[in-house]
């Protein structure tokens, strides 16, 4: 390697030197991390805010869910091809960390707000519509936020550490939202609505929602200005974006960019189906996703009628939370030290050693099955915690291979994933337990409680078996070809940066 980089050049040296420090990483962290949090409001309290506050039937509530799901995966492609297409004033991805955060604020904000002057018809459609706006426009940001990490990083070292802050960040919020936001409301309803927090205080009014969602969405725009400023000249196209705008101002004529700077539907297609690490990383993603919903989906009904203790689902969650955030800390020095596809595959085996643990002692003890999910939610959040550089390699070796890429796109596919996920484990659980013959408030036996811990524990395993081979046979990045690939683009940059001369 060292031969060939003497040959490039002082241009192509700087090009593969480590790009991005410490300074940024917590900063781009952070951005992430307050996205979570505004976004915990809808994930942990839209369903009961709908049924509750706005008095929409459940199975309208279920519709409106299944409606906005459907819609918002939907705009994601369409955000994804429009940020490829169309190109903004201050940079390809950077523009929209600046203009997308407040208009998704705006509108998941009107999501936790009870219009009462509206009739039942009018309130659906109201939520649907703020909804699948709200969706679109963080789809923008969302998008935009994880394709910067390939253009702005040059080395796995990299790229690992921009995952890494992103998947602490996201654990460390889901640690500190559970301890604060029920108690926030409950506080928050208690002086607007005089009610005493343990008389329902919840159900008083939206005030409590609606406030909380607005605290947490200010601080999500303010930190997205903060990366927005931060990664100031980092967008390799906002020096052409800002040079057109600013000859458009002065009333110049503008012709359109070349045809080889953007990347047409068809190409998009092509560079994503034909690039075999994007498409296994996609996979292993949805996997991930299948096992950890599959574990949210059950420890009620587990907790319920294996142990009879409910109360204690929460425990396991925010153990496992716990778990998760001591992991994504785990993985970073192991990622640096092997790699992101050995820390990856680490993920997938301990995570499937675990479920294979379960399956045999998972139903004997209250304890053993706790320790079990939170090994599995270990071994998941080594796959969490390397998982945006795992997509940012496959984007880099598309690039070396085919010379060009659809970064946006590519990486708009990563967001189908829970989407994908939470369908496919609402139907394997939903068929399990009717397969194990569960009736709601049927009595408790042990066949019952291992049928239940077998769902809990057995898809999960087969997930992760899957993926394992998967991954091992079809995501052949190591960090050696990487060394490679970053020599080969550095060597390309500085070619076109002399031939620009």
């Amino acid at each position: 390697m060292s031969e060939k980089v003497s040959q490039l050049g002082d241009r192509a040296v700087s090009a593969i030197q480590n790009n991005v420090g410490q300074a940024l990483g917590l900063i781009y962290g952070l951005g992430m991390l307050t996205w979570t949090a505004f976004n915990q409001m809808n994930s942990n309290y839209w369903s009961y805010f709908l049924t509750e506050i706005c008095g929409l039937e459940p199975t309208v509530m279920g519709t409106v869910k299944a409606v906005t799901g459907v819609g918002e995966w939907f705009f994601v492609i369409i955000a994804a091809i429009i940020i490829e297409r169309v190109w903004l004033k201050h940079g390809q991805y950077r523009s929209w960390l600046l203009v997308a955060p407040p208009a998704t604020f705006v509108c998941l904000l009107m999501t936790f707000v009870d219009p009462v002057f509206l009739d039942m018809g009018a309130k659906t459609a109201w939520m649907i519509f703020f909804q699948i706006v709200g969706g679109f426009f963080s789809s923008f940001f969302m998008i935009a936020a994880t394709s910067i990490v390939p253009v702005i990083s040059r080395t796995e070292a990299d790229r690992t550490l921009l995952s890494q802050r992103k998947a602490q960040g996201n654990m460390l919020v889901k640690v500190l939202f559970a301890a604060i936001s029920l108690p926030a409301i409950l506080a928050i309803n208690g002086l607007v609505y005089r009610v005493p927090a343990g008389e329902n205080a919840q159900n008083a009014g939206p005030a409590g929602f609606t406030v909380l969602a607005l605290v947490f969405g200010i601080i999500m725009i303010v930190m997205f200005v903060v990366m927005y400023k931060r990664i100031d000249g980092m967008d390799p196209t906002q020096k052409i974006c800002e040079e057109r705008a600013a000859a458009k101002k002065r009333g110049e004529k503008v012709p359109p960019l070349a045809a080889g700077e953007k990347v047409g539907l068809g190409e998009m297609l092509k560079y994503w189906l034909t690039n075999l690490p994007a498409v296994i990383g996609l996979f292993a993603e949805i996997i991930r996703f299948v096992a950890q919903m599959t574990i949210q989906s059950m420890a009620m009904y587990v907790f319920t009628y294996a142990f009879g203790d409910v109360a204690m689902a929460a425990v396991m969650l925010t153990a496992c939370n716990v778990t998760g955030l001591v992991a994504t800390f785990v993985s970073e020095p192991v990622a640096r030290k092997v790699g992101i596809r050995a820390t990856y595959l680490v993920g997938i085996g301990v995570s499937f050693a675990f479920s294979v643990v379960c399956l045999f002692v998972g139903a004997s003890s209250m304890m053993a099955f706790i320790v079990c999910i939170c090994g599995i939610y270990f071994g998941m959040n080594f796959m969490n915690g390397t998982m945006m550089g795992m997509q940012s390699n496959a984007i880099a070796y598309g690039e070396w291979r085919d010379g060009k890429t659809a970064k946006a796109f590519i990486m708009s596919t990563f967001q189908w994933c829970p989407k994908i996920a939470n369908a496919v484990a609402g139907l394997l659980t939903g068929f399990g337990l009717a397969a194990i013959g569960f009736v709601s408030g049927m009595e408790a036996s042990p066949e019952l409680a291992q049928g239940m811990v077998n769902i809990i524990c057995l898809i999960p395993a087969v997930c992760f078996g899957v993926a394992f081979a998967a991954f091992f046979f079809g995501y052949r990045l190591t960090p050696k070809k990487m060394e490679r690939i970053a020599v080969d683009l550095a060597a390309r940059e500085a070619e076109k940066g002399a031939d620009g001369k």
